[in-house]
């Protein structure tokens, strides 16, 4: 095929799973959905005869689907390229590759084309639903089209965003977070630029719509880019400039291509120039933890006699010890040369907690590297310029909303940064064969899931912190009462945990990562997305939806069923069933209280719906972990 083997691959064997054409199916159907909801919160069945309320109705529900199908093309599309490559590198697959006769542009813009074929799909089949719109008035088929192409340019320049991290990265993790970052940062740093430089143009148009894929689509929905038929309209500029910011980063990813790998993401095969503890990281982790069932009794006694031998400090004893070190391995390639570095810093091998390994390797080893430092920083600067947004206005103390603004979206951001951490903290570790090793331990099912859960929550402390010390913040200022602070550190809290039980939950349900992945982060960002939809229609409704409750319902109801596919399609249960059916209806009633006033309500059923469905995930990973990981059937041969 033309397009290369890797784009004629997925072309060919794509549409072959079910999910394939669920997910299209699934999609139009919200849409459908999101359309009658729209039309019984602003008419209701009233019947209308007058085609301006028609073009109204237009209107607004042309805008409520292009921000929606907006927001998902930059959440999705640069997870799904990003996924791409971070999934084939957890695989040890990517460099198997690089050594066929595939060229780099073959690799990258395959790798790039495949990944958002999907995507690509389901943005043409909303272009029907969207030009329904113009069938009720007020909508221009130009406004459509501008509309499409502005989507779609947002949608390759994440996508080619997602990909050149992933082929930097050498961890699930990295890649997934960095990109996220990534994104919300050039969209906030392009509204820093355009409101420190606002006479800055580009052909004409100012810069930040230009460069911002939300201001161009309000320049289509408002028709404030002159005429249609401009040249130079706000809509095709940003087209313009995005496909170009596209090509010069797949341009980059194709000469750092051979640069950045191999070698990176091979954890066997060590640089010369690091440390011993950075070498070995999480290999010598597991290796304390599995050693003593791995090697048996007679290695476990070498090895103790050979830490004992070198904790005497004498060189003879510390050469001996390093040779005994040497032959007592796991099976794992370890250069000598890294278990001399260790014994040189350290002065013997360290003891994990007796209790808790998986724990004390989440906290007291580099597990994920020393790179997520970098996530870390990326996140700081995301909350600054979240402060700086608050206190930037100058009608700051006027808005009583502003807390909620700003807190809102770091939240948003918290919670699907800590959920892939959740997910590839056991995706990564399955993929890379580690896993394998720590089922053949004696860690109980306890032990591992309590280990994991806190340790992803101490890896991203950052981002669990940062938003609570900001609230209380707003409480010692004045910004919002001590009743409500209290309120939201309690429920951030247990959203954090949640959502981090989440992504564990998704990594044990399914076995292929990519699959996991796009199952936790989607499930998640639905979820707040779907909160944030339903209060903009009671908004909306101006909050006398009592006879659009029916609407609501079937909306909730949709919902319902997506997150029990999400959630227990694949190990269903009692619980998980309840938890899907209610989190929807008791979310929706979350948002009622709190616009009516009724935070403590609100709180109470938040606390009870969220903490109910972390403990409806947690339990089943702790009494069945030994079945979904297979260790039973291994045992049981």
């Amino acid at each position: 095929m033309f397009a290369g083997p890797i784009i004629a691959r997925e072309v060919i064997t794509a549409p072959r799973p079910a999910r394939f054409y669920v997910a299209r199916a699934a999609y139009v159907g919200l849409l459908f959905v999101l359309m009658w909801t729209v039309w019984q919160s602003l008419i209701g069945w009233r019947e209308i005869h007058e085609f301006g309320i028609l073009a109204r109705f237009s209107g607004i529900l042309f805008q409520f689907f292009v921000l929606i199908q907006l927001t998902l093309m930059l959440f999705f599309a640069p997870l799904s390229a990003a996924t791409a490559v971070a999934h084939e590198k957890d695989r040890r697959t990517f460099i198997l590759l690089l050594m066929t006769d595939l060229r780099d542009t073959e690799i990258v813009l395959g790798k790039l084309v495949a990944s958002l074929l999907q995507i690509g799909t389901l943005l043409a089949l909303a272009a029907p639903v969207f030009f329904l719109c113009m069938l009720l008035g007020g909508i221009a088929p130009g406004q459509i089209f501008d509309i499409l192409g502005v989507t779609a340019a947002a949608g390759l320049a994440g996508g080619a965003l997602g990909l050149l991290v992933a082929l930097g990265r050498d961890r699930t993790f990295q890649s997934l977070a960095l990109t996220v970052l990534l994104v919300v940062l050039s969209l906030a740093g392009v509204e820093a630029i355009g409101y420190l430089f606002p006479d800055l143009n580009l052909f004409g148009v100012p810069l930040a719509t230009a460069l911002n894929p939300y201001r161009a689509v309000f320049s289509v929905l408002y028709k404030d880019q002159g005429s249609l038929q401009a040249v130079a309209r706000p809509s095709l500029v940003f087209m313009l400039v995005a496909t170009a910011i596209s090509a010069v980063i797949l341009l980059a990813g194709v000469f750092l291509l051979r640069v950045w790998n191999p070698g990176h993401n091979e954890p066997r095969e060590q640089r010369e120039g690091e440390t011993g503890e950075e070498q070995v990281g999480s290999l010598v982790a597991i290796e304390e933890i599995a050693e003593p069932v791995l090697v048996g009794a007679a290695a476990s006694s070498s090895m103790t006699a050979a830490v004992g031998a070198n904790s005497a400090g004498t060189p003879e004893h510390q050469a001996r010890a390093t040779a005994e070190v040497g032959e007592a391995t796991t099976g794992l390639h370890v250069p000598r040369r890294s278990h001399r570095r260790i014994l040189k810093t350290a002065g013997s091998y360290r003891q994990p907690w007796g209790d808790w390994p998986i724990l004390w390797r989440e906290l007291m080893t580099r597990a994920y590297g020393t790179k997520p430092l970098i996530i870390k920083g990326a996140y700081i600067l995301a909350f600054a310029l979240g402060v700086v947004f608050y206190y930037g206005n100058p009608d700051v103390a006027e808005d009583s909303w502003r807390p909620a603004k700003t807190l809102i979206p770091l939240a948003i951001l918290s919670l699907v940064l800590v959920n892939a951490q959740g997910v590839t903290a056991l995706t990564s570790e399955r993929d890379t064969g580690a896993l394998d090793l720590l089922l053949v331990t004696e860690l109980t099912p306890k032990q591992f899931i309590y280990g994991k859960l806190y340790g992803v929550l101490y890896n991203a402390k950052e981002m669990v912190v940062l938003p609570i010390l900001l609230t209380i913040w707003f409480a010692i200022t004045g910004a919002m009462s001590y009743e409500s602070a209290f309120y939201v550190v309690i429920d951030f809290a247990l959203l954090v945990h949640f959502s981090a039980m989440l992504g564990l939950h998704a990594a044990i349900t399914y076995t292929n990562s990519r699959t996991a992945v796009a199952n936790s982060l989607g499930t998640i960002f639905f979820l707040m997305v779907g909160i944030l939809v339903c209060a903009c229609l009671i908004l909306l409704s101006d909050r006398e939806f009592g006879r659009q409750l029916l609407s609501f319902l079937i909306f909730i109801g949709a919902g319902s069923v997506a997150l029990f596919g999400s959630l227990g399609a694949r190990n269903p249960s009692r619980a998980i069933a309840l938890v899907s059916l209610l989190t929807p209806f008791w979310s929706f009633y979350c948002v009622i209280s709190l616009l009516n006033g009724d935070i403590l309500a609100a709180f109470l059923f938040s606390v009870g719906i969220y903490g109910f469905a972390c403990l409806a995930m947690l339990v089943p990973a702790v009494s069945d972990f030994d079945i979904a990981l297979g260790r039973t059937n291994a045992i049981q041969g």
